[in-house]
């Protein structure tokens, strides 16, 4: 969501609709520092996120969060998609966990 923030030219975004439909195709997706935007008790009645436009990520096959601590999103509630099966917990710093990421990847090549 700040991609744009940090310098990425808009040519290279997604809207939120246009992505979604990516997600079942998905073997991975890298969620960075994100809480509530994919959190998918948006699609649940009775959650107060319910009806909030979200990254329907939980449909990858699999995802990646890379978050600092076990912190509650603004809502202030639990994310769902952190109990998945498909779901994998990185806790610490980003920056230093993707570029671990990227090196372990260019290890397996």
């Amino acid at each position: 969501m700040l991609l744009a923030e940090a310098g990425i030219s808009y040519d290279k975004l997604y809207d939120r609709d246009e992505i979604n439909a990516e997600f079942p195709n998905t073997d991975v997706v890298l969620v960075i520092g994100a809480n509530d935007v994919v959190n998918p008790a948006a699609h649940r009645e009775g959650s107060p996120l319910y009806g909030m436009p979200i990254l329907d990520v939980e449909n990858a096959k699999n995802i990646i969060v890379i978050k600092r601590g076990k912190g509650k999103g603004f809502a202030g509630i639990e994310n769902d998609l952190f109990y998945r099966d498909n779901c994998h917990m990185l806790y610490g710093d980003a920056q230093k966990a993707v570029g671990e990421l990227v090196s372990a990847l260019k290890q397996m090549q």
